[in-house]
């Protein structure tokens, strides 16, 4: 049982740095920063070694698959809540916070994803159809966690890179007066409705650094804060399989950062992950290449350090072992390696979370 094991995993040692140690995020509360990890999901929880440093270094989780529509709503009116409960009950017992993630995330099948459903493909529905489907999903779902887990899911990214994708609810319920895919407004507003006490977010990938990726994040995100939508807007930062060359200069990540917090929005870093130039599964051993890697995972959290609406930090994952890895030839993206000892990566970002910069 996965619930048993958190209660128990937070006395195990960790591997590679001493119980005295300061954290992952001690270090970042301490600055206004939560240190998170994703892509966590009751696989790697039973994992006994994944789930101790968790416990042990990281203050807010976010599920990779278990809150996407497929895993919630298999059935249409058929809820499945026990995966993405076990998730959070695990943060719970440990004293962490949750982002829901992508809850909506409307690709279709020729997209390079989707989360939603089989049988919300294969249908004919009609917009009325399809505005009541996601209005009953985004209602059941939301407020399952508000009365289950009360202040514990204290984060909705409810739609994620919706710039990218177009599925069943973008093609069937056309555009509104943003411009945009009628269904994201939709989504927000009845997020709002099932529990105003959360944050609610937007998160995309490609716009952490200034550029038209951005310029579009920026156009629909204003459009939602102007409607009173959304709070928040996370930059995934998912370099796995680009590595270090397609990551922005951090002063372009710090204006991006600056101009998205001028409309009040807070904005975190969600899903970072900085490949190397391996195979999957395979070690990187190259003392060089794990320098960079530290150097880049250092960059962007002082650059998060250097905007003051920048507010979060979280890792697609923790180990290598699990790692998400879709380029052949690039991965070990992640802080620990595969058999869960610390890279130069963890080093740095300890190190970027306790070293002197301005006031924020």
């Amino acid at each position: 049982m996965i619930v048993a094991l958190a209660l128990s995993v937070g006395t195990q040692p960790s591997r590679g740095f001493g119980q005295t140690d300061a954290t992952l995020q001690s270090l970042g509360a301490k600055i206004g920063i939560t240190v998170g990890t994703g892509a966590v999901d009751p696989d790697q929880l039973n994992d006994p070694q994944f789930a101790a440093i968790v416990a042990a270094q990281y203050g807010a989780l976010e599920p990779g698959n278990t809150m996407k529509m497929y895993a919630l709503e298999p059935s249409r009116g058929e809820f499945s809540f026990a995966s993405a409960d076990a998730v959070v009950a695990f943060a719970r017992a440990h004293g962490m916070h949750v982002t829901a993630s992508a809850p909506v995330w409307d690709g279709k099948a020729t997209d390079y994803g989707t989360g939603n459903p089989p049988w919300l493909m294969r249908g004919r529905f009609s917009a009325a159809q399809l505005k009541s489907i996601l209005h009953e999903y985004i209602q059941n779902v939301m407020q399952h966690y508000r009365h289950q887990y009360p202040g514990v899911v204290n984060r909705w990214s409810i739609v994620s890179e919706a710039t990218h994708l177009c599925g069943v609810f973008c093609q069937g319920l056309g555009k509104d007066a943003s411009g945009f895919p009628a269904y994201i407004t939709l989504a927000y507003e009845y997020a709002r409705e099932a529990d105003p006490s959360v944050q609610l977010c937007y998160d995309d990938w490609g716009g952490e650094g200034m550029g038209a990726q951005s310029d579009e994040v920026y156009k629909l995100v204003a459009y939602l804060k102007s409607k009173g939508l959304v709070d928040c807007v996370g930059l995934e930062g998912q370099w796995e399989g680009n590595a270090i060359a397609a990551i922005p200069g951090s002063s372009d990540i710090v204006a991006n950062i600056n101009r998205l917090g001028a409309l009040g929005l807070d904005v975190y870093f969600s899903q970072v992950e900085i490949g190397l130039p391996v195979s999957q599964g395979a070690a990187a051993t190259n003392p060089s290449d794990l320098s960079a890697q530290g150097r880049e995972y250092a960059n962007l959290l002082q650059a998060c350090r250097s905007a003051r609406m920048c507010k979060g930090f979280f890792t697609w994952g923790i180990t290598d072992k699990y790692a998400f890895c879709w380029k052949p030839k690039y991965c070990a993206p992640l802080p620990f390696d595969s058999k869960y000892d610390p890279k130069p990566a963890f080093y740095a970002l300890r190190r970027a979370l306790s070293s002197p910069l301005p006031a924020r």
